[in-house]
């Protein structure tokens, strides 16, 4: 029998039955409380610019535990000394210095942090590269070796690092994609190919990791980081407004936009929701041909 058929047949049977799953009060009124993280405890790489730094400070307003992380010590300290501030409670942050392309650093970034909290609820892969190279290029091997080490080696690691002390405490994973996993730009093939493993290895996980863990993306768009700090700004500029033109929304997204998106599949909101890929782009994916 084919199974949307199965599923159709079913539905019909319940009602039939009159059998529904009435939700209790306290399932109404625990929205009102979903966005309240006061003692979760939130570890965000790349956490010290950009879209991390918007993650890991929304998280501090929402009353959680954050580490924050990177590889340039002052911009650390800066940014766990604003997330303290925003804190309700200001909780001061975990610094910690580690570059995610090394295990040692990985492994002493877990460790520190179960050290400090006792625990961990939410991993938020988010540290990222987005250098460009064609394929005739003669460094294309190196970009793309660097890129896969960054943007996709890193988080399956981190994964698997953090399932051990997600699992005990019904944990989530959201993984920072990008549009480029399904629409493909010249001479960004490495980027392209680092997103799409992200996608696929989030349903994989999906599967193995429930009904424990919870696992999710998010795909922004063009959003305002230095990720593209190693590009012309003439190309930047140039890039930026086709990207404005195609967009629905016409803006570039904010950090916050990410960092909004993030905080809902952390929550108790998305807790029937995994291996889900969440487009933050105001519309541009279905304007967005390629090019």
């Amino acid at each position: 029998m084919n199974l949307l058929l199965f599923i159709v047949l079913l539905n019909v049977s319940l009602i039939k039955a009159n059998i529904y799953y009435d939700l209790s009060n306290e399932d109404y009124s625990d929205v009102q409380n979903s966005r309240n993280f006061t003692g979760k405890v939130v570890l965000t790489t790349g956490s010290s610019s950009g879209i991390g730094e918007g993650i890991v400070k929304l998280f501090s307003v929402l009353g959680a535990s954050v580490v924050v992380t990177g590889r340039n010590a002052t911009e650390i300290t800066r940014v766990a000394e604003e997330c303290q501030e925003l804190s309700p409670n200001k909780l001061k942050p975990l610094e910690v210095v580690a570059d995610v392309t090394k295990s040692d650093d990985l492994n002493r970034l877990l460790s520190e942090t179960i050290k400090t909290f006792g625990k961990l609820d939410v991993l938020v892969n988010n540290a990222g590269i987005g250098p460009t190279a064609g394929v005739r290029d003669k460094a294309f091997m190196k970009v793309f070796d660097q890129t896969i080490q960054v943007n996709l080696r890193a988080y399956v690691e981190l994964c698997y690092l953090s399932v051990p002390y997600l699992d005990e405490t019904n944990g989530t994973i959201i993984s920072i994609s990008s549009i480029a996993s399904t629409h493909p730009y010249i001479a960004n093939m490495a980027y392209e190919v680092s997103k799409t493993g992200v996608d696929m290895m989030t349903k994989a996980l999906a599967l193995e990791l429930g009904p424990r863990i919870r696992i999710n993306t998010i795909n922004p768009g063009m959003v305002e980081t230095n990720i593209t700090g190693s590009l012309p700004p003439v190309i930047v500029d140039a890039l930026r407004k086709e990207l404005i033109a195609r967009t629905p929304l016409k803006r570039i997204g904010q950090p916050l936009d990410v960092a909004k998106g993030v905080v809902f599949l952390a929550s108790s909101d998305a807790q029937f929701i995994t291996a889900a890929n969440l487009f933050i782009d105001g519309g541009l994916v279905y304007n967005t041909p390629g090019y």
